[in-house]
């Protein structure tokens, strides 16, 4: 495990970590071994794609589609509710909606969607209802984290199938006589450092989605996730970036 990473977690009480969700991080910092920048722009796309992943892919009490298949009758002609009556994402929060409506008349169909699902409606204001979405049970969100732990293993693979396939690469290249082994060397011992920076990363971003899903279940799996979360969190709230 990097030293320069888990060296700042001395004195870190985990009440002292800034909440935030999970974003990538990451800031590249330019070799002039062009090996060692494939390397990272490798890894840090697999990062990328873990975030939005487990953003997008892993979402607890989603109710942006609950009006876009129901249909209703209205004047004794059938109409889909979902072309009058929109979920607005831009006013979306972890605990409310606001559901925009183009005309009174479908206000009766909304309440029976939002009794259907349990969303209790709290104010309704020049054709916008303000409504609390219900809690994810505890057994909803056990089964999101677990998601996310597949999502990261899955991740945690590629970041070292990118490790041997850069090795491969320079390995070839010495055997090609295109690089000196000296030179070589110095870029199998880089990336192999970048490759465990990077799976630090990864757990930080694990652990910051299971913490955004979780609320106040959210357990460390282990100590040394722990550590590797509180160093890198304490580094984000310094810096707002992580330079690899």
């Amino acid at each position: 495990m990097e030293g320069d990473i888990l060296a700042e977690t001395e004195a870190e009480t985990e009440e002292e970590i800034s909440k935030s969700g999970a974003v990538n991080v990451v800031r590249l910092v330019e070799d002039q071994n062009s090996y060692i920048n494939s390397s990272k722009e490798r890894m840090h796309d697999v990062i990328s794609t873990f975030v939005n992943n487990a953003e997008n892919s892993i979402a607890l009490n989603d109710f942006s589609q609950i009006f876009k298949t129901v249909t209703v009758w209205i004047k004794f002609r059938p109409r889909k509710l979902g072309q009058y009556v929109e979920v607005m994402k831009e006013r979306t929060t972890d605990t409310t909606i606001s559901v925009r409506y183009s005309d009174n008349l479908y206000i009766p169909h909304i309440k029976e969607v939002l009794k259907e699902h349990k969303i209790k409606m709290v104010s309704n204001e020049n054709n916008v209802m303000v409504c609390k979405t219900p809690r994810p049970s505890d057994q909803d969100i056990e089964i999101a984290v677990q998601k996310i732990k597949v999502l990261a293993n899955t991740a945690r693979s590629s970041l070292s199938q990118g490790k041997a396939a850069e090795i491969q690469r320079l390995q070839s290249a010495l055997k090609n006589e295109y690089l000196e082994a000296k030179d070589v060397k110095y870029a199998i011992t880089s990336i192999e450092k970048i490759e465990e920076k990077f799976a630090a990363v990864l757990t930080y971003s694990r652990l910051e989605a299971e913490k955004k899903i979780s609320g106040k279940l959210f357990r460390y799996d282990s100590n040394e996730a722990k550590d590797i979360h509180l160093a890198l969190t304490r580094r984000v709230k310094r810096n707002s970036f992580i330079e690899i």
